[in-house]
């Protein structure tokens, strides 16, 4: 679950950001939970702090975006900062407060999505997002973020993880269901991969935190193409 803060003094500008962040969650299957703020002053009297991603209108009334920002990060340096305005002129000033990007008006749901992966992409995992696995007559709660990359073998998969390995009575198919898809791509049959944890790519090869995977040929341009989304969709 991604904390988001929308902080826009109009309603039809925060209800269709809403719209959007509805289908990110229906093509990606990522849960928002998500507060409104119609002014700058409003986000900086209520919780302000302790969000994931902000999208910050800039043209406001009394406190613009900029202004609200710059205090925005006197409390909280972690939280991905968006500005979603017609105002792009304002680009150079998103430097100074660690601006990841700006979203123009009007809105289309496609572009948002693309700079959306990017924003969740560098959001720091949260510890609950974890999964269940039943390995042995154990169950383990493993935290998506430390898993590393996975790998079937017959019936079984292991997720190999900062933590160890564990191997479960399973299908591939049935526990990418349960992982963020914009995080984990397969580079051949037998390897899901987190993209997280690449940390370079070469024609054939791939190395995950150290360890060197296969990458087939079958399977090289999809898993070109979810790096490449999942680093703000670029191409590689």
């Amino acid at each position: 679950m991604l904390r988001v803060a929308i902080v826009d003094d109009e309603a039809a500008e925060r209800a269709r950001i809403r719209e959007c962040l509805n289908f990110l969650t229906e093509e990606d299957h990522l849960e928002f939970d998500v507060d409104e703020y119609p002014s700058g002053l409003a986000f900086l009297m209520g919780k302000m702090s302790g969000y994931d991603i902000v999208l910050m209108d800039v043209d406001m009334p009394d406190m613009n975006g900029i202004e609200t920002a710059h205090h925005l990060r006197k409390e909280d340096q972690s939280a991905v900062l968006m500005f979603v305005t017609n105002m792009a002129q304002y680009a150079v000033s998103g430097y100074e407060v660690d601006a990841l990007d700006y979203i123009i008006k009007p809105i289309n749901r496609y572009s948002f999505a693309l700079k959306m992966r990017r924003a969740v992409s560098r959001t720091t995992p949260q510890s609950d997002d974890v999964l269940s696995v039943k390995s042995g007559s154990t169950l383990y709660r493993v935290p998506i973020y430390s898993i590393h990359y996975l790998e079937v073998s017959g019936h079984h998969v292991t997720y190999h993880t900062s933590a160890g390995d564990f191997t479960e009575y399973s299908t591939l198919k049935d526990v990418r269901q349960k992982l963020p898809q914009r995080c984990f791509a397969q580079c051949n049959q037998s390897f899901l991969v987190n993209l997280r944890c690449v940390t370079s790519i070469s024609r054939e090869k791939i190395v995950v935190d150290g360890t060197e995977l296969f990458v087939s040929r079958k399977m090289r341009q999809s898993f070109l193409t979810a790096v490449a989304e999942f680093c703000g969709g670029g191409s590689l």
